[in-house]
């Protein structure tokens, strides 16, 4: 996706930009307008990265990724003026694991770490499925509507009422074949997925053991829980006139300083 996509017409490409000559990093995060998958999110995401990336290798496998983790290691690692990729990563960062360290981790990338020179791309089926302090602070949110084709919306944020705002900035379109550096990571990242739908093995090795995801099934269902009673917690602390915090911990079967973490959490 270069000139004239990227052009002085486009928007998008216009505070890139800007931010190259702030030294400032961009986020940008890619989803589908109606929530499916296939649509061609990971071929933009690629298209915008290479366009973006500013280092003389371009964008390697290493700069694409589909774990949180590896995403903040490679933040650190590559030079400035790198495009990195976190594709398919709403399972990690997601509304439902809102104050895990992963998202903290990615919340310091994105809201703090603004002179680094780094161009984030962020993929996910859908915008609000993604954890809601990190999509408030990326600067852009694009909706492919189908292949080739995408909706841009510039984000910004509004301290008083709470939430974002967002202004319609047009269309995007890109070719749907990727020359053969990009197709190199595309395939890696398909081939990642692979493995992560059949287990730790290698492509074909078979799917996860039934054992393996009644367990992460009974693990992502104990944490939905610990969530939901922490929330319920919290909004019994603000609203119960009187309730203190040892009331509170008493009535739960907690101690007060977890009582007192949880709220300071929240």
């Amino acid at each position: 996706m270069k000139e004239p996509e990227l052009g002085e017409s486009n928007p998008l490409g216009n505070l890139y930009r800007k931010r190259v000559a702030e030294n400032r990093d961009l986020t940008v995060l890619v989803a589908d307008w109606n929530l499916e998958r296939g649509s061609g999110k990971t071929t933009l995401a690629l298209r915008m990265a290479a366009a973006m990336d500013r280092t003389e290798e371009g964008v390697t496998p290493d700069k694409a990724t589909l774990s949180p983790e590896e995403l903040t290691e490679s933040y650190t690692r590559e030079p400035p003026g790198s495009s990195l990729i976190l594709d398919e990563g709403e399972a990690a960062i997601s509304n439902r694991r809102s104050m895990s360290g992963v998202n903290e981790a990615l919340r310091k990338i994105v809201g703090m770490g603004r002179v680094e020179e780094k161009y984030l791309i962020l993929t996910s089926p859908g915008v609000h499925q993604v954890d809601r302090d990190i999509r408030n602070m990326c600067d852009i949110w694009v909706f492919v509507r189908e292949v080739g084709e995408a909706q841009m919306f510039r984000v910004k944020f509004n301290p008083i009422g709470g939430h974002e705002l967002t202004y319609d900035w047009g269309t995007l379109r890109w070719p749907g074949d990727l020359p053969g550096g990009l197709e190199e990571t595309y395939r890696e990242l398909t081939a990642e997925k692979k493995r992560r739908l059949r287990g730790n093995g290698e492509d074909g090795a078979g799917y996860v053991a039934a054992e393996e995801a009644q367990k992460s099934v009974k693990q992502a269902r104990k944490e939905t829980e610990r969530q939901t009673r922490d929330e319920m917690l919290r909004e019994i602390y603000s609203n119960a006139e009187g309730m203190t915090q040892q009331k509170l911990a008493d009535a739960v079967g907690l101690s007060r300083s977890r009582v007192a973490d949880i709220l300071t959490e929240g």
